[in-house]
C-alpha cells in the first residue's frame, strides 16, 4: 500500500502556519477563520489550503492533530483540542463563568442563584490547587453594578413552579396583578434589566404574552381532573430571539414603527454611537450638522421612557403620535418644577 505523501509547505505558507500555531493558544474559545484571514491578509481559498496542509503535517506521533476546526453558530473557528489547551484557557473559562455570575447578582437569595453558586463551586473544585489560590480574590477582581435590580428573595414560591413548568413542559396557572388568571404554556424565562419575565402562550386570548415575575401574585402547576399535571407541546418553531426581534426592550407589539430621533449635542451622539441600541439603528448627519437616529421598532412604550431619560438632548421627530405624547409628558414634568 502506498504511503500518504506529506508535502512540506512553502516558506510563506510555513511562516503563516507558524504564526497561527503561535497565536492560537491566546484564543481559548477559538479563533474565527475570518479573523485569521484578515490578519494574515490572505484569501479564504488560501487559508483553506494552509489549513489542509497543516492538518497533514502538524500531527504528533500518536497521529493526533494540533488543532481542530469547529462551527460556533454561523462562524467557523480554529481552536486547540481540549487535551492540548494550556492551563490559561481553564483559568479564562473560570473567570468568564465567575464574571457572568456577578452580572446576575439580582437573583440573590433565589433558587436560581443557589443553583449557579453550586455550579461555580463544582467548577472551582476541578481547578488545580494553585489556580484555586489565585482565584481566592475573584470577588475583588470582577464586579458588576446592577442598575435598579428587582428583589426576588421572597419569590421562590413563584420561581419553583415556573422552573418546573419550563423544564418539564407543564402548564401554569398564574394569578396576575391585573386581576386576570392566566393559564400559560411557559416558553422562556428572560432576564432583562435586572428583572425576570416569562414569555408564553396565555389561554386567555390564545396569544403569546410577556408577564413580569414580580407582578405574579400566585403561580402553580395546572392539575388535570385525574390528578396528573397538564402537559403542553412546546412549539418547535418558537425562538425567543425571533419573538423579540425588533422590539425596543421586552414589550413586543405586532406592527413595526419607523422612528426618527434628533440628537441635539455631540456628547449624546458620541454616547449613543458607542452602543448597540437597536439592530436597525442608523445615524444620519443633516446639513445643519445635527444627527438623526432612525430605527424600526416593534413597540414604543419602552422607547418613550428611554428618550425621556435624555431630557433636552433628544427630540422625537416621528411618528407624530409619539412626538405628541412626549410633548405632553414633558409639559407635565416642567410643571413639577414651576
Amino acid at each position: 500500500m502506498a504511503q500518504k505523501e506529506h508535502r512540506t509547505p512553502t516558506y510563506p505558507a510555513a511562516l503563516r502556519m507558524a504564526r497561527i500555531a503561535f497565536e492560537l493558544p491566546s484564543h481559548p474559545s477559538g479563533w474565527p477563520l475570518e479573523s485569521i484571514r484578515r490578519e494574515l491578509d490572505i484569501s479564504e481559498r488560501t487559508l483553506k489550503r494552509y489549513l489542509a496542509a497543516a492538518q497533514t503535517n502538524l500531527i504528533d506521533r500518536a497521529g493526533k492533530p494540533y488543532f481542530e476546526v469547529v462551527a460556533d453558530g454561523e462562524r467557523v473557528k480554529l481552536r486547540l483540542p481540549a487535551f492540548r489547551r494550556p492551563l490559561e484557557s481553564t483559568a479564562y473559562q473560570a473567570a468568564s463563568l465567575y464574571f457572568t455570575l456577578t452580572i446576575l447578582q439580582f437573583l440573590e437569595g433565589t433558587v436560581l442563584k443557589e443553583g449557579m453558586e453550586d455550579l461555580w463551586e463544582k467548577f472551582r473544585k476541578t481547578l488545580p490547587v494553585y489556580e484555586r489560590n489565585d482565584f481566592a480574590t475573584l470577588d475583588k477582581k470582577f464586579f458588576a453594578i446592577p442598575h435598579a435590580p428587582k428583589d426576588y428573595r421572597d419569590f421562590d414560591h413563584i420561581l419553583d413552579p415556573i422552573i418546573k413548568g419550563l423544564i418539564r413542559e407543564y402548564r401554569l396557572r398564574i394569578d396576575y396583578v391585573t386581576g386576570l388568571v392566566h393559564e400559560v404554556d411557559p416558553y422562556t424565562l428572560v432576564a432583562y434589566k435586572g428583572g425576570l419575565y416569562l414569555i408564553g402562550k396565555t389561554h386567555v386570548n390564545e396569544k403569546i404574552t410577556t408577564l413580569a415575575v414580580e407582578r405574579m401574585r400566585k403561580a402553580e402547576l395546572v392539575v388535570r381532573s385525574d390528578g396528573s399535571l397538564q402537559k403542553f407541546i412546546y412549539p418547535p418553531n418558537f425562538r425567543p430571539d425571533r419573538h423579540t426581534e425588533g422590539a425596543f426592550g421586552i414589550i413586543v407589539e405586532e406592527q413595526p414603527v419607523e422612528v426618527a430621533i434628533l440628537i441635539h449635542n455631540a456628547e449624546t451622539e458620541t454616547y449613543l454611537r458607542a452602543r448597540n441600541i437597536h439592530p436597525t439603528q442608523k445615524f444620519t448627519r443633516r446639513r445643519d450638522g445635527k444627527t438623526v437616529l432612525t430605527m424600526k421598532v416593534r413597540g414604543t412604550t419602552e422607547l418613550r421612557n428611554w428618550v425621556l431619560g435624555f431630557g433636552p438632548w433628544l427630540e422625537v421627530l416621528k411618528p407624530r403620535a409619539l412626538r405628541l405624547e412626549m410633548a405632553g409628558l414633558l409639559k407635565e414634568a416642567a410643571r413639577n418644577y414651576a
